[in-house]
């Protein structure tokens, strides 16, 4: 029995999010096959000026307030009065910062993407991308641990990509979504010129980090 299906024999799996990218990270490249899904109720409203000299807080405190909702959820829901076995919870947040310490997170609209593309594309210095992590242990409501971290990566856009390819993707309506307005997967892969960091961790969850604590919070010995 490998440790990854060990821990899945101890332990229920949630990942807090709805993204799809975090999700193929746990399942297809950490190896658990037997997740549930919860979203966090937390609404991302904290107000970015307060964080100017320290962006990486604004998604450490992001992070916080979406496993503290989870533990409300935990707490509040008959559902887990009782378990069968503890529980592990994955949070996450990431965000996008710039060489001013700006904080992006989805454009949502395609004219903010675009700015933000060719804000970046101009940017003499590269940009970090930022994902904090917090993972839940749960066996009872007056039993449950929380471990943070964080992940940072920089990211070199191509600082001679044409604005008519910039306009291709945004047109593609792919980045929406996403943290900045861009996919390190994908067509948006042709914007960047290399990172220094892990690749996982712009794409939505540092892949290492998450699994290293996963196997200390379950195996502790």
């Amino acid at each position: 029995m490998s440790i990854i299906e060990r821990i899945e024999r101890d332990y229920e799996i949630i990942l807090a999010s709805s993204s799809p990218r975090r999700r193929e990270i746990v399942t297809e490249l950490l190896g658990f096959k037997n997740i549930s899904i919860i979203k966090p109720s937390f609404e991302e409203n904290l107000d970015k000026q307060l964080y100017k000299k320290d962006p990486i807080k604004y998604v450490v405190d992001t992070c916080k307030g979406k496993s503290d909702s989870i533990i409300q959820e935990l707490l509040t829901s008959s559902k887990y009065n009782t378990i069968k076995k503890p529980i592990l919870v994955i949070c996450a947040d990431t965000v996008v910062i710039d060489s001013e310490n700006n904080i992006y997170e989805k454009p949502i609209i395609k004219e903010v993407q675009k700015l933000n593309l060719i804000k970046f594309r101009d940017d003499l210095q590269p940009l970090t991308a930022a994902t904090a992590v917090n993972i839940i242990c749960w066996a009872g409501k007056l039993d449950y641990s929380i471990t943070p971290f964080h992940e940072v990566t920089k990211i070199h856009f191509e600082k001679s990509m044409p604005e008519e390819l910039i306009q291709a993707y945004v047109d593609s309506e792919d980045g929406l979504q996403v943290a900045g307005g861009f996919k390190i997967q994908g067509l948006s892969a042709t914007l960047i010129s290399g990172i220094e960091g892990d690749y996982y961790n712009v794409v939505g969850l540092p892949a290492s980090k998450t699994l290293i604590h996963l196997l200390r919070i379950a195996q502790p010995n």
